[in-house]
C-alpha cells in the first residue's frame, strides 16, 4: 500500500464500536417465545431489507422480523421495538482507539466518514456516541436507501467528503465489503480485532490487508 489517503471511511460495528447484541436478542427470545436459531434466521432474512429502510421504523423491522419467525403481533412488535431502545442507550460501547485514531485523522487533515450497514435503531446510537461531532459525514444505509457492498453507498461517501476514490481508504470488519470498496478503486483494510464476534463471521484476509486495531492507519495517511 503506497497511497497516502486524504480521506478514510470508517464502519460502525466491530470497527468503531461494539455491542452487546447478545444480551438483546436473549431478551428478545425470551419475550416473543422464540429459540434462538429461530430469531437469528429471521434476523438474517431480513438483513437486507432493513437495512435500506424498507420497513419504515424501528417497530417496523421488527414487526418484519416477527413474521419472518412465523409471529404477527403489532403490540409484541412495539413492545420489542421500546425494549431495543432502551437497549441501545447502553448496549453499544466505542472501542478504546477509535476515537482517539479519528481525532488525529482530522488533526492531520483527512476526512472521515461513518459508513454503517445498519436500520433505524443506528441513528439513536450514533447521536449518543457523539459521532456526528467527531466525523465529516455519517452515511447510514437505512438513510440513502443502499447498503455494503453496493457501489452507491460508496458512492454517497466519497461524494459527502469531496473526494476521488483513488483518494480514499475503507477500513471494515467484512471481507465482501471490502470488495465492495476495492471495485471502486478505494484502497481498503479488513480489520480483525481479537475477540470480536461479528453477526456476519469473522472474515478471512483474502485480498485485503488485515489489521488487528486501528492505530495503523496513522501509519498510512
Amino acid at each position: 500500500m503506497t497511497r497516502v489517503a486524504r480521506a478514510v471511511l470508517l464502519d460502525l460495528y466491530d470497527t468503531l464500536a461494539w455491542s452487546d447484541w447478545p444480551q438483546l436478542r436473549r431478551m428478545i427470545e425470551e419475550r416473543a417465545g422464540l429459540a434462538r436459531h429461530e430469531l437469528l434466521d429471521a434476523f438474517v432474512r431480513t438483513r437486507e431489507e432493513r437495512s435500506v429502510g424498507a420497513f419504515g421504523s424501528q417497530e417496523g423491522n421488527l414487526a418484519a422480523v416477527l413474521e419472518t419467525a412465523g409471529l404477527s403481533d403489532e403490540g409484541l412488535a412495539a413492545e420489542l421495538s421500546e425494549l431495543t431502545t432502551a437497549f441501545l442507550q447502553t448496549g453499544v460501547h466505542l472501542w478504546d482507539d477509535s476515537l482517539p485514531v479519528v481525532r488525529e485523522l482530522r488533526r492531520r487533515g483527512v476526512s472521515t466518514a461513518l459508513v454503517s450497514n445498519c436500520d433505524h435503531g443506528t441513528r439513536p446510537v450514533v447521536e449518543r456516541l457523539g459521532l456526528p461531532g467527531e466525523v465529516d459525514a455519517v452515511i447510514l444505509s437505512f438513510e440513502v436507501g443502499v447498503a455494503k457492498p453496493d457501489p452507491g453507498i460508496y458512492l454517497e461517501a466519497l461524494q459527502a467528503l469531496g473526494v476521488l476514490a483513488t483518494e480514499a481508504l475503507f477500513v471494515d470488519d467484512q471481507e465482501a465489503y471490502c470488495d465492495g470498496a476495492a471495485a471502486l478503486g478505494i484502497e481498503t483494510l479488513l480489520l480483525v480485532r481479537a475477540g470480536a464476534s461479528p453477526d456476519e463471521g469473522v472474515s478471512e484476509a483474502g485480498r485485503h490487508r488485515v489489521i488487528g486495531n486501528l492505530l495503523p492507519l496513522l501509519d498510512l495517511v
